[in-house]
């Protein structure tokens, strides 16, 4: 019994050794390895990054990793048929990589655990049996768990690792898939329908992203580090977006020279819609309001496309110490009556605030709340609002921009279609010259009524 379990916990520990699967999808060619972690499939794409998405409910981690591609005949059967009939030959491709991945798997836990009792101490010939068996039994119920419980359809709320560059077409891809979930399909269409979108973007680079809908950036709390205003330009750039929102504390001390960070923000060539935070000082808020395309929001409203906005400014200036945090909630605990008063008279689709506090009494009459404030990302949902918290797009400020730190610039794109938000890609980034992480949510419409 020991030398069975022994070999079966050596076994799923070793499965990262098994020699990667090697199959052909049609034009394509992919090779896949599994280790052990949280039930994840990644769809490795060269030169377009990573798509993962937890599928499946076992210790088990996939990786299919695009290793060759047939430019020629990729082109030639997107040309006959689309991406339907790349679609079709994925899919039989697709049956015949899982029964071989499952098989290699369970194959190469029995030599692992077989060499596992091979090592114990007085060993005998019905240790190294029972090792084996304790190694196909230990990775053959994860392969049967992960098959009996994969779901394919995790990859519609995908995240996304590489190049900024790829990103919005990687993510619209993925989504643009599959026509209608209502359908009955099996798990091997719908995942043939995916890789057929990825592998057509390799050969259609300039694929345009979310032509059905109007996007908006969120940042806060860029706290006057340039780099942040940077991300925030490339996303803005790269993305498409009509317009940013930003939910305040652009600025950290209130000195005047923090306003010139205005002179960056002017070259974002969409409209920049400035929702003050505490941090940011009156004269620098006046400051920032002369920067052309900075729309500064204080109690006013304005529309973007066919989705209207409400900004609400932080009443209080903190960062000078002359008012204390308590006193700064209370302030904007009377301050969200008013806020909510003007939220049943505009009606808005958005209310934006830096602090969520001051949306507190609005929960349940407006359709979406985007805030900053706290430096941490959350999400949820309230009597049919949905308050989106960004984390801070610099990082926290300049001290990440002049040492080494772990601090993510964090920002999101918010989807809109028919003025109701429908699904959000929140971005990280650590630092010049490293990968973004995307990872998409969608987002449940509120209950009729």
């Amino acid at each position: 019994m020991l030398a069975a379990a022994l070999g079966g916990m050596v076994a799923l520990l070793g499965v990262r050794f098994i020699p990667a699967t090697n199959y052909d999808l049609g034009p394509a060619s992919v090779a896949t390895r599994t280790t052990t972690g949280v039930g994840l499939t990644r769809v490795i794409v060269p030169p377009l990054g990573a798509v993962s998405a937890p599928t499946h409910t076992s210790p088990l981690v996939f990786d299919i990793q695009l290793s060759r591609l047939d430019f020629r005949a990729l082109a030639d059967v997107l040309e006959v048929g689309g991406t339907d009939e790349l679609a079709v030959q994925l899919e039989n491709g697709l049956r015949g990589l899982a029964a071989a991945l499952a098989i290699r798997l369970v194959v190469g836990a029995v030599v692992i655990g077989a060499l596992t009792g091979a090592l114990l101490p007085r060993r005998r010939w019905s240790t190294v049996g029972a090792a084996a068996a304790g190694g196909a039994i230990a990775t053959g119920t994860c392969v049967l768990l992960s098959a009996a419980t994969f779901d394919v359809d995790a990859f519609e709320q995908p995240k996304f690792t590489g190049e900024l560059v790829r990103a919005p077409q990687v993510m619209e891809a993925v989504d643009r898939g599959v026509e209608s979930f209502e359908e009955l399909r099996s798990r091997y269409e719908t995942g043939a329908d995916r890789l057929s979108q990825l592998l057509a973007l390799v050969a259609e680079p300039d694929d345009s992203p979310s032509e059905d809908s109007v996007s908006i950036l969120h940042v806060s709390d860029i706290h006057s580090n340039p780099l942040g205003v940077e991300v925030t330009k490339q996303l803005a750039r790269r993305f498409d977006v009509e317009a940013v929102i930003d939910t305040g504390d652009l600025t950290s001390f209130g000195e005047t020279i923090e306003g010139r960070i205005g002179a960056l923000i002017g070259s974002i060539r969409v409209p920049y819609l400035f929702v003050p935070g505490n941090h940011d000082s009156f004269s620098n808020r006046s400051q920032l309001d002369d920067v052309a395309n900075v729309e500064l929001l204080d109690e006013t409203g304005i529309e973007v496309e066919d989705v209207s906005i409400l900004g609400w400014a932080d009443p209080t200036f903190t960062a000078s110490n002359e008012t204390s945090t308590e006193e700064g909630n209370e302030i904007r605990a009377e301050e969200a009556q008013d806020v909510a008063a003007e939220v049943d008279s505009e009606a808005p689709d958005i209310l934006a605030v830096h602090d969520a506090r001051l949306a507190a009494t609005s929960v349940g009459s407006v359709p979406l709340v985007l805030a900053g404030h706290t430096h941490e990302r959350s999400i949820e949902q309230r009597d049919g609002t949905i308050i989106l918290t960004v984390g801070s797009t610099g990082a926290t400020g300049l001290g990440s921009f002049v040492a080494e730190t772990e601090l993510a610039f964090e920002a999101e794109i918010v989807y809109f279609r028919l003025g109701a938000p429908v699904a959000v890609d929140y971005v990280r980034f650590r630092g010049a010259g490293s990968e973004f992480e995307i990872e998409r949510s969608t987002l449940e419409p509120p209950p009729e009524g």
